[in-house]
């Protein structure tokens, strides 16, 4: 069996970030060309950053939390349900409450998914950028 807690480690960059609307369409928060990273070290923290490529400049706070998603934390993998959970240890929004957001993921070749599993309709695909050189 694979490690999973060393194939997570590294830093990856958004293929895309799509959720299914009610109807069954595919709707991308950030946009189609999504930029970002979510990083996982190997001494279990991690931080994601996801911003729609074409911005203006923020009409406001609300333009601003629909354009850019950022947090911090810790993280723990959960093998057995083939989920990690993200501590978040803080966010980009100070008065936003902090949270577990427990995230299923799966593995093929470079590509890591991540769903979310509060019900939503929503995926995250990453495509494997770095990977930290092992000692020994």
């Amino acid at each position: 069996m694979e490690d999973i807690a060393q194939r997570i480690v590294g830093t990856w960059r958004p293929v895309h970030s799509l959720r299914i609307n009610a109807e069954g369409n595919r709707e991308y928060p950030y946009g189609e060309d999504a930029l970002g990273y979510i990083h996982y070290a190997d001494v279990g923290i991690m931080a994601v950053r996801i911003s729609r490529k074409s911005r203006s400049g923020a009409r406001g706070l609300e333009q601003l939390r629909r354009d850019y998603l950022a947090y911090f934390g810790r993280y723990e993998i959960d093998a057995g349900r083939q989920g990690v959970r993200h501590f978040v240890e803080g966010r980009l929004f100070p008065g936003d409450p902090l949270a577990i957001l427990e995230r299923r993921y799966r593995f093929e070749g470079d590509l890591l998914w991540l769903t979310p599993v509060d019900g939503t309709h929503r995926e995250i695909l990453w495509r494997r950028l770095y990977v930290p050189a092992r000692d020994g």
